[in-house]
C-alpha cells in the first residue's frame, strides 16, 4: 500500500496535526503574522483529532467521541488567549478550561445533571488549568509521550493512543515556531492533554488508567525540578521523562 491509507491507524492523527502545525507555522511567517504563529499547534490539534474520529456532535455515546468536539473548543479558547491584553488572555483561559471540563463531563444542561457532574467537571477543570499553567516548552512534548506511552500500555479499548499521538504530533510541529509557551498555545494543549489523560479513567478506571493519566502530571509537575539538576543539555527532556517513569513502571504492573 502507498499513500496515507499506509500510514498505521493510530499514527495517521499525528501526521495530519504534525502537518496542520507545520502549515500554519509557514502561512505564519509568510503573513507575518505573530497571532498564527501562537495558533499553529491548537489548529494542528484540532486537525489532528478530527482526523481520528471525526467530530461527533450533540450527545455523543462514547466518551472517547467528545475528544474532537473538545479539540475544537480549545482551538477556540486559544484564538480568544492570542488577543493582546493580558486580562483577555487570562479570562479566555479560564472560559476554556471550563467549558471544556463541561463537554467532557456529558455537558450538563439541567440543575440536577450539572450538581452530579459537579465533581468531576471540578476535578477536570483542575487537571485542564494545571496542565495549561506548568506546560509550557519542552516539557509538554515529554508529557504527551508519556501519555501516549502510559495510555499504550494500559491497553484500554478505544483510540486513546492515536489521540494522544496526535497531540504529540501538534507539539512537534508547533515546536519550530518557538510558541509552545505562548497562552494561545498553553491552553488547548493543557486542556487536550487533561481531557486525553481522563477519558480512560472515566470509562473504565482500570488502576492502570490511573497510573497511565499520573505519567504526564508528574511530567509536568517534578520534570522541571530534577530537569534542574541534571546538565543543562539533556535536563529539560531527561527530567521530566525521569518523572513520568515510576507511573509508567506502575501501568505495567497493575495492567
Amino acid at each position: 500500500m502507498t499513500g496515507f491509507g499506509a500510514v498505521p491507524a493510530d499514527a495517521r492523527g499525528a501526521l495530519v496535526a504534525v502537518a496542520v502545525a507545520l502549515v500554519a507555522l509557514v502561512a505564519a511567517r509568510l503573513a507575518g503574522s505573530p497571532a498564527l504563529r501562537g495558533l499553529a499547534g491548537a489548529l494542528g490539534l484540532a486537525a489532528g483529532f478530527v482526523a481520528v474520529t471525526g467530530v461527533v456532535g450533540a450527545s455523543p455515546r462514547q466518551l472517547p467521541e467528545r475528544l474532537p468536539m473538545l479539540a475544537l473548543v480549545a482551538l477556540g479558547a486559544a484564538v480568544a488567549a492570542s488577543l493582546p491584553r493580558r486580562w483577555l488572555r487570562l479570562v479566555a483561559a479560564v472560559a476554556g478550561v471550563l467549558a471544556g471540563a463541561w463537554w467532557l463531563a456529558g455537558a450538563p444542561l439541567h440543575p440536577d445533571t450539572l450538581l452530579r457532574a459537579a465533581p468531576v467537571a471540578i476535578g477536570l477543570a483542575a487537571a485542564m488549568g494545571l496542565a495549561a499553567w506548568r506546560g509550557g516548552g519542552v516539557v509538554m512534548a515529554v508529557a504527551w509521550a508519556a501519555l501516549a506511552a502510559g495510555v499504550a500500555l494500559a491497553a484500554a479499548r478505544g483510540p486513546h493512543v492515536a489521540f494522544a499521538l496526535a497531540g504529540l504530533g501538534a507539539v512537534l510541529g508547533a515546536a519550530p515556531g518557538r510558541s509552545l509557551g505562548l497562552a494561545a498555545a498553553r491552553v488547548p494543549f493543557g486542556i487536550m492533554l487533561a481531557g486525553v489523560a481522563a477519558v480512560p479513567v472515566l470509562g473504565r478506571a482500570a488502576p492502570a488508567d490511573w497510573a497511565a493519566a499520573a505519567a504526564p502530571a508528574l511530567a509536568l509537575l517534578a520534570g522541571p525540578w530534577i530537569g534542574a539538576r541534571l546538565p543543562r543539555r539533556i535536563g529539560p527532556w531527561l527530567g521530566p521523562a525521569l518523572a513520568a517513569a515510576p507511573a509508567l513502571g506502575a501501568v505495567l504492573l497493575l495492567r
